[in-house]
């Protein structure tokens, strides 16, 4: 992801011409003092300690995610077809929760040791592109950085893909300066990794693939040899893609993103900016401004040595690869995603995060003098332990609240059904540790699986029935006197007005009465309520 190993050493030299950058006036080893050694450590040891720890229940994509991994191995890849990712994860974690349980801190410390694996990476590839102050400003940065710090967090996909890409950025650098057949292999191994992680990966794998051709194409001798190797490397790691592309059209064709809207290539873009500078908060609103004058400054600038930065558009940086790549990954994934019309969510674009990093950390870098970048900096840290305390505090959902309030009501025979469906994994989850009251749980309009979610042809299956019918079919399954608690939320443009219309169903057919035992916050990421119907004395 890079030129080439020549270039690179020239445009360091046109980087820190300067002494101040790197020694005594830089943020360098040289000149970082006991004092702010100790800080910046200090830091780093809280960012990998927030890795760690969150108040939050699993909402829907971890406790789905979780479920899809306890399932047999040999089962994990057929019931994905009924999902929408690759299965690299789920295999990874099948084998974490059996060694290490299923607890929540359990499932989520995997994710949490992918985050704190890519503190060294970051380390090593700030290092290639900047010497040791771009090295330690990658170091930092990440280790602040609410997004990355969030999905360390969650049991999801995601630091891994972070991880991948930082060790793919550093063995595709290494590879082009010696490519001997360990490293292709190591290049090779990554990209696999990546398009078997998640699909938008395969997007950044197309774009390294891009730009180390245009190496080879437009570099001679050793360096072209080189590179030509590399994409084979690359390539070829791709290709075992090919084995899963069976599962990818059925998954194409059946499932997407049902409950989203597509959105044009630039909202998506701008989007990703937003949420890897600390999200729609104020802080974050604050960082994005910084963010992208130092994303220009990274691509662009260079120290001119009397103080100041040189804008020059028509230069390379030594962080030009790593710009290309991260831009087509994210611009092809948008645009792929919106004429397939699938939605889009900020975390689909995880794996450009290190790569803004590593061009942010160039444009720290090259800020004149250590007080500039100290500034810099203790903006970027406020901001992101702003973030991060978030993260820490906050419950991403009720469905704690819900579970407590069913199981102090509920009796043996009682029903629960989530409408939407959505709602069944993350709620059973802590509802099967809150009572050893008997109930029956099913998801609208009629699945009795509700740890699983089954996205083919989900839209067309909810249309073959109307809520009256789904309410009387309900009512012939519980007995007379029994209460149905029905977990709801509003907003989820899968369901539109089903579930109301549902709830009044069943208590003008059941002769019910509806009573809210939980209302939905929408201040609460996965907001969700129950209603409780019970048997009426008379009409």
């Amino acid at each position: 992801m890079t030129e080439c190993a020549g270039e690179v050493k020239r445009d360091d030299a046109k980087v820190n011409p300067d002494p101040r950058n790197l020694g005594a006036g830089g943020l360098g080893a040289g000149g970082l003092g006991a004092g702010l050694t100790a800080l910046a450590a200090v830091i780093v040891i809280a960012g990998i300690a927030a890795r760690f720890v969150t108040r939050s229940d699993l909402w829907l994509d971890e406790a789905l995610t979780v479920n899809i991994a306890r399932l047999p191995l040999t089962q994990i890849a057929p019931w994905l077809r009924h999902d929408g990712a690759p299965p690299l994860f789920y295999w990874i974690l099948h084998y974490w929760t059996s060694w290490f349980g299923t607890s929540d801190a359990a499932v989520r410390s995997l994710s949490g040791v992918f985050g704190v694996l890519c503190l060294p990476l970051a380390y090593l590839c700030g290092k290639r592109v900047g010497g040791r102050n771009t090295a330690w400003l990658c170091v930092v940065l990440l280790a602040v950085n609410p997004f990355a710090v969030h999905f360390a967090t969650e049991t999801r996909m995601y630091a891994l893909e972070i991880f991948l890409v930082f060790a793919g950025v550093l063995a595709t650098r290494t590879a082009l300066i010696a490519p001997t057949v360990f490293r292709l292999a190591i290049v090779a191994m990554i990209s696999a990794a990546l398009v078997w992680t998640h699909y938008w990966c395969v997007s950044l794998v197309f774009g390294a693939g891009v730009v180390v051709v245009t190496v080879a194409w437009r570099t001679r001798g050793a360096a072209r040899r080189a590179a030509v190797r590399v994409s084979a490397a690359i390539a070829l790691g791709a290709a075992t893609f090919a084995l899963w592309l069976p599962a990818f059209f059925y998954q194409s064709a059946h499932t997407g993103t049902p409950w989203a809207t597509p959105q044009l290539p630039p909202i998506p873009v701008a989007r990703t900016i937003l949420e890897f500078s600390g999200g729609d908060h104020s802080e974050g609103w604050l960082l994005v401004y910084v963010a992208v004058a130092l994303l220009v400054v990274g691509l662009f600038g260079h120290a001119t040595g009397r103080g100041t930065i040189e804008i020059d558009f028509r230069s390379h940086s030594s962080v030009v690869g790593e710009a290309i790549v991260g831009a087509i990954g994210l611009v092809l994934g948008s645009t792929v995603a919106y004429v397939g019309g699938s939605g889009f969510q900020p975390r689909y674009a995880a794996a450009v995060l290190p790569l803004f990093v590593i061009v942010l950390a160039r444009g720290v870098s090259l800020l004149p003098g250590a007080k500039a970048q100290i500034g810099v900096l203790v903006i970027i840290v406020i901001s992101g332990a702003a973030g991060i305390a978030r993260n820490v505090t906050e419950n991403r959902s009720q469905t704690g609240e819900v579970a407590t309030a069913i199981a102090q009501s509920a009796h043996r025979g009682d029903l629960v059904v989530y409408c939407p469906d959505q709602l069944g994994p993350a709620t059973h989850r802590l509802l099967s540790r809150a009572t050893t009251v008997p109930l029956t749980e099913v998801a609208y309009p009629s699945r009795s699986n509700v740890q699983l979610i089954d996205w083919v042809d989900y839209v067309a299956r909810l249309d073959r029935v109307t809520p009256e019918q789904v309410a009387r079919a309900t009512l012939r399954r519980v007995a007379a006197r029994s209460t149905i608690f029905v977990v709801t939320s509003p907003g989820y443009i899968t369901h539109a007005q089903r579930c109301d219309a549902y709830v009044a169903a069943l208590a003008d057919i059941g002769n019910r009465r509806a009573r809210p035992l939980v209302v939905p916050n929408p201040e609460t990421f996965e907001h969700a309520g129950v209603v409780a119907l019970t048997v009426r004395p008379n009409r």
